[in-house]
């Protein structure tokens, strides 16, 4: 069954890799799967910046297909679903564009589509408290009623 992940996103980040896909033809290294073009969102790895253990965890229970909501903590809104794409561990992509972050492990972000989404409205279908908002890469729980969500938004 798909999971669902809530991923926030700092404004600088969302604009260089988000907002419009990247071009990466260029680089020989990356999976045969993973696109010339694509969006790209990243999960905080790098060991010798931190010791990332949630993030660890998640990245061994996200796959491709999982459905995403976008949180743009500059708007504080749910700005844009996808779905997760294929992987690719590297240095380019942080290094690249994002001024050498912990983000060794990323993944391309497909079916993305710009959403105007309350927080609110998500917290009250998942059953979190009203204020709360994703930190970190967050997998939603399978205790919460996630297909409600993804039904809601068309995810």
């Amino acid at each position: 069954m798909p999971q669902l992940w809530l991923v926030p996103v700092d404004e600088e980040s969302f604009q260089r890799t988000l907002a419009d896909p990247v071009d990466l033809s260029d680089q020989e290294q990356k999976p045969g799967d993973f696109p010339d073009q694509a969006r790209v969102w990243g999960v905080r790895t790098d060991p010798d910046q931190g010791s990332w253990k949630r993030n660890r965890r998640n990245l061994e229970r996200i796959e491709p297909g999982d459905p995403l909501l976008i949180y743009r903590n500059k708007t504080s809104q749910y700005h844009a679903k996808g779905r997760v794409g294929p992987f690719w561990h590297t240095t380019y992509v942080r290094d690249q564009f994002w001024n050498g972050g912990p983000a060794l492990d990323v993944f391309t972000v497909e079916e993305y589509e710009e959403i105007d989404i309350d927080p609110e409205v998500v917290n009250e279908i998942l059953g979190y408290e009203g204020h709360f908002w994703p930190q970190g890469l967050w997998r939603v729980s399978d205790d919460r009623p996630t297909d409600r969500v993804v039904r809601r938004f068309d995810i």
